[in-house]
C-alpha cells in the first residue's frame, strides 16, 4: 500500500490520537482510512442525491412543456393547493401521513 504524508492541524492530530487512545483504532492509519472511507460514502450518497434531483428537475421541465402545471396567484389559492396536496397525501398513505 503506498504511503502518503499528511499534515494535520493540531486539532485533527489530537482527534486522531484520542481515537487510538480510546481503543477504537489500533493506530493513526486506521483512523485515517476510516475517515476517508466515511468521506467516500458521503460523496457517493451526495452523487446519488444529485442524480435524483436532476431527474426530478427533468420531470418538472417536461411537465411545464406539456402544460401540466397550475398557476397560483393568491394566498387563498396557495392555501387551497396545499390543502389538496395534504388530502392526496393522506389518501395515498392510508391516512398515516
Amino acid at each position: 500500500m503506498p504511503t502518503q504524508n499528511v499534515n494535520l492541524t493540531i486539532e485533527l492530530e489530537g482527534f486522531v490520537k484520542r481515537q487510538v487512545e480510546g481503543g477504537d483504532f489500533n493506530n493513526a492509519s486506521e483512523v485515517h482510512r476510516a475517515a476517508l472511507a466515511a468521506m467516500a460514502r458521503a460523496e457517493g450518497e451526495r452523487q446519488l442525491r444529485l442524480k435524483r434531483l436532476r431527474l426530478e428537475i427533468q420531470v418538472g421541465l417536461e411537465d411545464l412543456e406539456a402544460g401540466r402545471y397550475r398557476t397560483i396567484s393568491s394566498e387563498v389559492e396557495s392555501q387551497d393547493f396545499f390543502a389538496e396536496l395534504r388530502e392526496k397525501s393522506l389518501r395515498h398513505s392510508g391516512g398515516n401521513a
